[in-house]
C-alpha cells in the first residue's frame, strides 16, 4: 500500500471520527431537552478492494466508516410536574401534532391550552386527539379543544330507587286527598327543574294486594304552573313481587310536570337503581339508594387528564365531564423517523405508515399525568465516549503526521 493510500485512509477516518464527535456533542447539548432521544454512531470497517485476491486472501484494511446513526429509543426518566397539562408516555408511542409542514410526532408532552382552547405544544403546534362531549369520544382524530367553559342547567328526567317494601303492611287504597293515611310509606324526592333549581316531590307507596304495590308521585300545587291548592297527583306506577319478595314487574312511572316559571318536563321513575331491584321482604321499609340525573348550571373550576389521556373538566356545581382523549401514534419502525427540529419527528417510507390510537391499546404506552419525560441521554457515558473518540482522533492525527513526514523524505530524495 502506498503512502498516499495511507494518507487517504487516515484522512477519511478522521472525517468519520469528526462526525461521531458531532453526534456525541448533540447528545450532550440535549441532555436537558424534554423527550429527547440520543443517537450513537455505528462504524464498520472498509477494505481496499483493489488489493483483494480472487480467493479473498490479500485483504488490506482501508479505515473505518460510519454505517448509520442509530437512535436510542429507550424510556427517559419521568419527572413530576405541577402543571395539569404536562403529559408523558410510559412505553411505546408518540404524541401526534399538527404543524405548518403537516402531521408530526413528539415525545415532549409539555403542553398548554391556547386562547382558542386548543391543546398545543410549547411551540404552538396543536395536539391531536379524539374530541367528544359527555364522555362520548369521536372516532375521528382532530386537534383537541376545550368546549365551552360553562355547563348549562339540565332538568331531571330520570329518578331510580332501590328499597325494601315491608311485606307485613296492610292493604289500602291510595287517596290523593289523604295521602299519608292511605299509604304505607312516603319518601321526599329532590329533582331539578329546567333552570337547574331544586324542586321537591313526594313518593307515596301503598300495598294494594298481596305482592302488589302502587307508587305515586305527588307535587305541591303551589309549586306548579298553573298553581293550584293542595297536592297534585302527577303519576302512578305499579310493582309486583313473587312469593320470595323478588320484583317480577315494574310498570314504571312517567310524570309530566311544569314547575312555576319553568318549561314542562317529563320525569320517569323506576324501582331499580344501578342494576339492583327493589324487594318485598318482611322487614321495615327502607331506601338503600336513590339516584337522579340533571344538574345545576356550572363554571369550570379545574381540569386534568387521567391515566388514559382523557381530559376531564370539573365544575363548581360538583359535576365533572370527561371530554376528548389524547391520540398516541405508533410506527412499525420508529428508528426510521426523521428529526425535523423542535423535538419533532416526521414519518417516511423507512418508518412505515403511522397508526393512531388510544393509550394502552395494541402495544401503545400509558399516558402519565403531571409528568414530563426527560432526555434519555446518559451524560457520563457520552463524556466517556467523547474522550475515547478524541483519543482516537489524536492517534489518527499522529499517524497522518508520520505519513506526512515520510512523504517529505521521499520528495526530498534526489
Amino acid at each position: 500500500m502506498s503512502l498516499f493510500q495511507n494518507l487517504n485512509i487516515t484522512a477519511n477516518t478522521s472525517k468519520q471520527l469528526g462526525r461521531k464527535l458531532e453526534m456525541v456533542g448533540d447528545n450532550i447539548n440535549n441532555a436537558g431537552t424534554n423527550g429527547f432521544k440520543g443517537s450513537r454512531a455505528e462504524f464498520s470497517e472498509m477494505l481496499n478492494t483493489a488489493s483483494m485476491g480472487a480467493d479473498g486472501g490479500d485483504q488490506v484494511g482501508a479505515g473505518a466508516i460510519i454505517d448509520a446513526s442509530k437512535r436510542d429509543l429507550s424510556q427517559g426518566t419521568l419527572a413530576h410536574s405541577n402543571s395539569a397539562t404536562d403529559l408523558a408516555i410510559d412505553g411505546t408511542g408518540l404524541f401526534a401534532v399538527n404543524t405548518p409542514f403537516g402531521q408530526a410526532y413528539t415525545r415532549d408532552g409539555s403542553f398548554r391550552f391556547d386562547k382558542d382552547g386548543y391543546l398545543v405544544t410549547s411551540d404552538g403546534h396543536k395536539v391531536l386527539g379524539y374530541n367528544g362531549e359527555e364522555g362520548q369520544e369521536s372516532n375521528t382524530v382532530s386537534p383537541l379543544q376545550l368546549s365551552n367553559g360553562s355547563m348549562n342547567a339540565s332538568a331531571t328526567s330520570n329518578v331510580s330507587m332501590t328499597m325494601n317494601l315491608d311485606a307485613r303492611e296492610d292493604i289500602k287504597v291510595f287517596d290523593i286527598q289523604n295521602p299519608r293515611e292511605t299509604s304505607s310509606f312516603e319518601r321526599s324526592i329532590t329533582v331539578l327543574d329546567s333552570k337547574g333549581e331544586q324542586q321537591s316531590l313526594t313518593m307515596y307507596f301503598t300495598k294494594t294486594a298481596q305482592g302488589v304495590w302502587s307508587y305515586n308521585a305527588v307535587g305541591k300545587g303551589e309549586d306548579l304552573d298553573p298553581a293550584v291548592e293542595g297536592d297534585v297527583l302527577l303519576g302512578t306506577g305499579t310493582a309486583s313481587f313473587d312469593n320470595k319478595g323478588v320484583l317480577v314487574n315494574d310498570s314504571g312511572l312517567s310524570a309530566n310536570v311544569t314547575f312555576k316559571e319553568n318549561d314542562e318536563q317529563a320525569i320517569n321513575f323506576s324501582l331499580t337503581d344501578k342494576g339492583v331491584a327493589t324487594t318485598q321482604f318482611g322487614t321495615d321499609t327502607s331506601v338503600s339508594s336513590n339516584t337522579r340525573n340533571g344538574n345545576e348550571a356550572g363554571s369550570v373550576v379545574g381540569l386534568g387528564f387521567d391515566k388514559g389521556g382523557s381530559l376531564t373538566l370539573r365544575y363548581d356545581n360538583g359535576k365533572s365531564v370527561q371530554l376528548g382523549k389524547i391520540a398516541v401514534a405508533k410506527f412499525t419502525n420508529e428508528q426510521g423517523l426523521r428529526r425535523v427540529g423542535q423535538n419533532l419527528f416526521v414519518g417516511n417510507q423507512t418508518s412505515g405508515q403511522v397508526s393512531l390510537g388510544k393509550s394502552g391499546e395494541q402495544g401503545r404506552g400509558d399516558i402519565r399525568t403531571n409528568a414530563i419525560e426527560q432526555s434519555n441521554v446518559d451524560i457520563t457515558n457520552n463524556f466517556v465516549d467523547m474522550m475515547k473518540t478524541q483519543k482516537s482522533f489524536s492517534a489518527n492525527s499522529e499517524a497522518m503526521s508520520a505519513i506526512d513526514g515520510l512523504l517529505k523524505n521521499v520528495i526530498a530524495l534526489r
